[in-house]
């Protein structure tokens, strides 16, 4: 079986760098001047792209022809399960971490065998299965009440927030089942929001058997074998999944959002649509506002929320995550961004030098007609931007001709910016 995006997002994304530059009543010209040679889209070999430890993982392999479309890889992951058509490199290092929690969990309870799983409810049969006990489990707590915490949640519901679509539905919530999927999700490491049909039908199997009983009684974490938090790494987000309690209710989640999005000055009904975009997952949604409330001194960043307004797939959802961690990380380490720009359909910081950046977590940038475009018109409009120069800061590769037809316009390419602003390959 072969899984494909729903959508494409990556024609959204190239859709919006077309546009990236465009200035409000200014027809955009018929041809890219000076633009010279185009290029076709790269084809890939997955060896000379990823490092060694993203080509395997328990149980799956990545095929080593990799299609880019100028922007992002496409790979295919082949496992037991059948084939994953996986969209980006960070997608991918999450699938390869979501494998090596499958192997965990069919050790722990293998298909078949939940009845006997169910019977011994205790601490041996969890640990008998694998080693599961690595570290104890940290006790998530607060000073408000079990009570206290009921009432916030019902005034959470009071306010209608829309659930993501990658919850379950309220009957299931209700019965406790949501809860159970998202306590083992969190011992085993993965997102409990997660797309990849092959990890959703082990947590539905955990948590219709109801296993997470039997590792709340554990007291342990699980133990996943091989590539341990390569996912996580490679999208640059191991921080904020570290410092996020994936088992909240998401509800929960969507409140503590709804609160920094208003701590930091954006408008409640901006903020509210934020936080109903039902394309966002709570994951996706918690670990962006929490990169952009770390950028506590630059202003402006509901544009930056504005621009996710748009976010109608999960593609779309991990790269404008990634492009928020690049650019709180870019105020930290780099250069303060003094506030967030729209530009076109796009969205850019202005540091405290006077540029423009851009963070594009993109994993191949190609010289191809479209990117020629946004450079052209990117460069036509920096004097009216009241900007001297324009940097693409870009978590992977550029090809030698895009580099260097950026660079004949003023625009620096920094590529492979990954190591540098998310800590991680690309």
């Amino acid at each position: 079986m072969t899984i494909r995006p729903a959508i494409p997002a990556v024609l959204l994304v190239a859709l919006a760098l077309v546009s990236l530059a465009a200035v409000p009543g200014q027809a955009a010209p018929p041809a890219v001047k000076g633009a010279g040679a185009m290029e076709a889209p790269p084809t890939l070999r997955a060896s000379a792209v990823l490092p060694a430890t993203m080509l395997t993982a328990p149980n799956c392999r990545v095929d080593e022809t990799v299609r880019n479309d100028g922007y992002l890889n496409t790979y295919t992951l082949h496992t037991p399960q059948g084939d994953l058509k996986v969209l980006s490199t960070a997608l991918l290092g999450i699938r390869l971490q979501e494998c090596a929690a499958i192997v965990a969990m069919d050790k722990v309870a293998p298909a078949g065998q939940f009845g006997d799983a169910v019977k011994e409810k205790g601490k041996n049969t969890v640990k008998g299965a694998v080693s599961l006990v690595t570290s104890p489990l940290k006790t998530v707590g607060g000073a408000l009440s079990g009570v206290g915490k009921m009432f916030q949640r019902a005034e959470e519901s009071l306010v209608e927030s829309k659930a993501s679509k990658y919850e379950d539905n309220p009957a299931a919530a209700a019965l406790g089942y949501s809860r159970s999927k998202r306590e083992i999700a969190k011992r085993f490491g993965v997102d409990p929001y997660s797309t990849n049909p092959f990890l959703k039908e082990r947590l539905d199997r955990l948590a219709g058997a109801d296993f997470a009983g039997s590792l709340l009684a554990t007291g342990a974490s699980a133990a996943v074998p091989g590539a341990v938090g390569v996912g996580v790494s490679v999208a640059g987000t191991s921080k904020w999944l570290t410092d996020m309690d994936v088992a909240m209710p998401p509800a929960d989640l969507r409140r503590m959002n709804r609160e920094k999005l208003l701590a930091m000055g954006v408008p409640a009904d901006l903020a509210e649509a934020f936080i109903d975009n039902t394309e966002l997952s709570p994951v996706h949604q918690s670990i962006l506002v929490s990169a952009l409330a770390a950028m506590s001194r630059t202003a402006n960043r509901e544009a930056f929320i504005a621009f996710c307004l748009s976010t109608d797939s999960e593609d779309l959802a991990l790269f404008r995550e990634r492009m928020a961690l690049m650019f709180s990380s870019y105020d930290t380490r780099k250069e303060h961004i003094v506030r967030f720009e729209r530009v076109g359909r796009f969205v850019a910081g202005r540091a405290q030098s006077g540029n423009l950046i851009f963070c594009f977590p993109l994993d191949m940038l190609a010289w191809t007609q479209s990117t020629a475009s946004l450079a052209q018109k990117l460069h036509e409009s920096l004097p009216g931007r009241n900007a001297a120069k324009a940097e693409f800061w870009i978590s992977g590769g550029v090809t030698p001709l895009a580099a260097k037809s950026l660079a004949a316009l003023g625009i620096t390419p920094h590529p492979d910016a990954a190591a540098f602003l998310l800590g991680v390959a690309r």
